[in-house]
């Protein structure tokens, strides 16, 4: 199928101490390599201090009495509001019936040029490309980055199962109640009502961390102790740098 036309939106969120580390140089980065007919929706429960055409702001308190609910109820571990901040951004952007989702996490430096072609070379017509990994009995997703066919017919069937796991706070069935997590249960549901998807990872029953090897030379998850630097204590976010006008 010809998919030339094909709208990508591009979506993230960080807090304003994130930004302050990692999340300005993911922008920085994301402006420079990404072509210039992508713009970034960019979500936060704080004020940060972007100006930019291509990027715009939107507070996370815009998603309403449901994502207020949620962070305000007890939940059995206490990490789960945070992934809250990634979920309803998700999905929100599910519910048109056309073009990608494109997430691409704040802790992600891009290094070389991303366009249309790219994107569509990965995802195809399938449902999603995404990078699958094991943990403990479950299958999960490396959501990084990932991109979802919101033209596909099963979208609203994935987009329901995901919702459904976040209003009624069932978290069974999966690893932990993180966003990779959900992002696999509804994967693994809808594999079985005869799915498909781009797996981008070589050994997603295997391979933990499969993104920095897959996009070697595109993009950059930080990972573990690089994540606890500073950022301009990183040779290899200076030599990106260096990149920049």
């Amino acid at each position: 199928m010809n998919h030339i036309g094909r709208q990508f939106d591009v979506v993230s969120s960080m807090s304003s101490s994130y930004y302050h580390k990692w999340g300005s140089y993911m922008l920085l980065t994301w402006l420079h390599h990404w072509h210039d007919n992508f713009n970034l929706t960019l979500y936060s429960e704080d004020i940060l201090p972007v100006d930019h055409p291509r990027v715009t702001v939107v507070p996370l308190d815009s998603f309403g009495k449901e994502y207020k609910s949620f962070l305000k109820a007890e939940h059995s571990n206490n990490r789960a509001p945070i992934f809250a901040k990634k979920a309803w951004p998700i999905m929100h952007h599910l519910k048109p019936n056309d073009g990608c989702l494109v997430w691409v996490d704040a802790d992600v430096i891009t290094e070389s040029f991303i366009h249309s072609h790219w994107l569509n070379s990965l995802i195809g017509d399938k449902f999603s490309a995404h990078l699958g990994v094991p943990q403990g009995d479950y299958y999960s997703v490396e959501t990084g980055f990932f991109i979802i066919n919101r033209a596909h017919h099963m979208k609203n069937t994935f987009l329901e199962k995901y919702r459904n796991i976040y209003l009624n706070r069932d978290f069974s069935n999966m690893y932990k109640p993180f966003d990779g997590d959900t992002f696999g249960r509804v994967i693994t549901e809808c594999r079985a009502l005869g799915l498909e998807y781009n797996e981008l990872s070589p050994k997603p029953d295997k391979v933990r961390s499969p993104f920095n090897k897959r996009f070697e030379g595109k993009m950059w998850h930080l990972k573990g102790k690089h994540k606890d630097k500073h950022p301009l204590d990183s040779p290899r976010l200076l030599r990106q740098l260096d990149k920049l006008p």
